[in-house]
């Protein structure tokens, strides 16, 4: 398949369309990994091993940070 540099053009063209939206969704996406790899090595972690957590964190997009911030994270019972 040849690309003549028109049809290179076209491409870049609509891909630099679609920058502005996809920034503010990969700022997010970081954020939140980073956050959660936060908390997951400063807390207890329910259901899985650390490592587990954290491969799920790492390479499911912002669903397994997510996830662990719901379910993850260990709770801590109290006692009154």
């Amino acid at each position: 398949m040849n690309m003549t540099a028109a049809d290179i053009d076209l491409a870049l063209t609509g891909i630099l369309q679609f920058l502005p939206l996809l920034i503010p969704i990969i700022i997010i996406q970081y954020g939140l990994m980073i956050f959660a790899l936060v908390q997951l090595f400063k807390n207890e972690a329910a259901y899985l091993p650390k490592w587990g957590w954290a491969l799920i964190i790492i390479f499911i997009n912002i669903i397994g940070p997510v996830a662990f911030l719901i379910a993850g994270k260990k709770k801590d019972k109290e006692n009154d």
